[in-house]
């Protein structure tokens, strides 16, 4: 009788233990808003080049749903299948990657399609391209945008893009980003950069509730400051490139951040009002992932520590 109490005390336990496991996975009901909370890994690059199973192993243990890729797979750079296989035991799905144009040319789209169809997934995001923000080039990008969706569409593949903060500067009666939308298929899928749009002075509520239905997920980062308060600071250093003026951002936010101000690159701790941002998304038509990015990290936090605090955060507003 005691060898069976114990035994079926074990049974339990191991149920136990399990049931609370796989319900780590099951974030959001099937008519829930949110697809999901995933996580961009360009927030903690270094961990996955360092060893990438090992931190996947800690988004999966901290709840995450998913992850965004940013074209950096640690070991499995060249194994497509094994990284795939990787997340499955670990319960973690793709929400999306990061992909530039330069993997959609003619000459390596079907490869970058082959790549991306053995990890699963079926949204290809542009990150960022000059042209987007350039009255010579917007043109050129909204039928790069339209003709790629058209390849992708007979592998059950979608593309889109993600915003940084030029893309809202003013164009005609418009801005860049607007324009993209407005002249860019329902098959082109938009990322919204709450974090980024915040900082160009635009209202983040107002744009989800006006494009809602085209937006597929948000990165939800973050912020500590708007582009007028730095502006000053990029005309003094006159940048070369568009790169140098991100440098030249980034250094200001990594000023604001590690300041005794009460203010902090964790989400929830920051300037935006994202009580109001995921009461909106909630109103929008189709679900969202909501995948969490880290880019500015407050001192004493590693990347991994800033990515689950902001987490937390979120967590705490659904």
């Amino acid at each position: 009788m005691k060898f069976l109490l114990s035994l079926t005390g074990r049974l339990f336990i191991s149920v136990l233990a399990v049931t609370i496991t796989f319900s780590s996975y099951q974030t959001f009901a099937s008519d829930s808003p949110y697809r999901g909370i995933s996580v961009q890994l360009w927030s903690v690059k270094d961990s996955v080049t360092e060893d990438v199973k090992g931190t996947l192993k800690s988004l999966a243990d901290e709840g995450f749903d998913a992850v965004e890729l940013a074209g950096n797979l640690g070991e499995f750079g060249d194994d497509a299948a094994g990284f795939k296989a990787y997340l499955d035991s670990l319960g973690l799905k793709i929400s999306g990657a990061h992909v530039g144009f330069d993997k959609l040319t003619e000459d390596k789209i079907d490869e970058t399609i082959a790549f991306y169809k053995t990890l699963g997934v079926d949204w290809l995001i542009i990150p960022a391209d000059g042209r987007a923000w350039s009255d010579d080039g917007i043109q050129s990008i909204v039928d790069q945008l339209n003709k790629t969706a058209k390849v992708l569409a007979p592998h059950g593949m979608k593309i889109g893009y993600h915003n940084h903060q030029d893309e809202f500067n003013d164009y005609t009666d418009t801005n860049y980003w607007e324009y993209m939308l407005e002249n860019t298929t329902d098959d082109v899928d938009i990322q919204l950069d709450i974090s980024w749009a915040y900082f160009a002075g635009k209202d983040p509520v107002e744009l989800i509730s006006r494009y809602g239905d085209r937006i597929r997920s948000a990165h939800m980062k973050a912020q500590v400051s708007q582009y007028d308060k730095v502006m000053s600071t990029i005309e003094k250093a006159k940048p070369g490139s568009w790169g140098e003026k991100m440098g030249i951002i980034f250094g200001e936010l990594n000023k604001v951040t590690h300041a005794d101000n009460g203010i902090s690159s964790i989400l929830g701790q920051d300037l935006i009002d994202w009580s109001a941002i995921v009461e909106q998304f909630a109103k929008s038509p189709d679900p969202v992932w909501l995948v969490i990015e880290q880019e500015v990290y407050p001192q004493g936090m590693t990347p991994l520590q800033a990515v689950f605090a902001s987490k937390k955060e979120l967590e705490k507003l659904l």
